[in-house]
């Protein structure tokens, strides 16, 4: 999840707006049989979010190693990209974790194909009998089936949370936060409650490893 502008500051305490994950998903499934499919062009899935989302993931079944490009469109006739991130290295079985900002209830379209590879063959797992329909091969509609992939909700209402400061403790207080967010490096949020970026460390040796994920943590 991304971390939205910063909008306010209280004495040495800087705040920004965040739209946490709810927990619920959108799976762009209904029925159907776990399966896969092979292109050497691109594959898609079109989906309406009733809510806003941060994250997509989408499992991929085999990609060989190769680079990955996605791409989020307004529909399948791409009239509008959001959003382009390469995922290197992506090879077997491997689910896309794709975090972005959030996007708006609405419909969309995101897109995989292989980034700069002399072979741009690829597979994604499917789900054949699948009546959510919305999956596309290189443009064209793939009847009968649809990509396994589900949309990650946040909150539609953005609310502020505090930037993590030298101290705030982790994990219910069996650690603390032993460096803080300078405001120039704040990229994205990890916490509900206090927002910290990727790479800060832990007093018990750690670092958060990603700073774009939601964590419980004690204010």
């Amino acid at each position: 999840m991304s971390v939205g502008k910063i909008t306010s500051s209280q004495q040495d305490m800087v705040y920004v707006k965040v739209r946490p994950e709810t927990g619920v998903e959108l799976e762009t499934r209904t029925g159907g049989t776990a399966a896969w499919d092979e292109t050497t062009t691109s594959f898609g899935q079109a989906f309406t979010a009733e809510h806003y989302f941060g994250r997509i993931k989408i499992v991929v079944h085999d990609a060989g190693g190769k680079n990955l490009v996605a791409r989020l469109y307004d529909s399948p006739a791409k009239g509008v990209k959001y959003v382009e991130t390469i995922f290197k290295e992506v090879d077997q079985e491997q689910v896309l974790h794709w975090i972005f900002d959030p996007m708006a209830p609405g419909s969309y379209y995101w897109e995989l194909e292989i980034w700069s590879s002399n072979d741009p063959t690829f597979r994604l797992k499917t789900y054949d009998g699948s009546t959510f329909s919305g999956a596309y091969e290189d443009g064209s509609v793939l009847s009968g089936k649809s990509f396994m992939s589900k949309i990650v909700y946040c909150e539609d209402t953005e609310v502020e949370r505090q930037v993590a400061m030298t101290g705030d403790t982790v994990d219910s207080g069996t650690t603390t936060v032993k460096s803080g967010s300078p405001l120039g490096q704040i990229n994205t949020g990890t916490v509900v409650g206090n927002i910290s970026r990727e790479g800060d460390e832990l007093n018990n040796g750690g670092t958060i490893l990603n700073g774009s994920w939601f964590v419980e943590v004690d204010d």
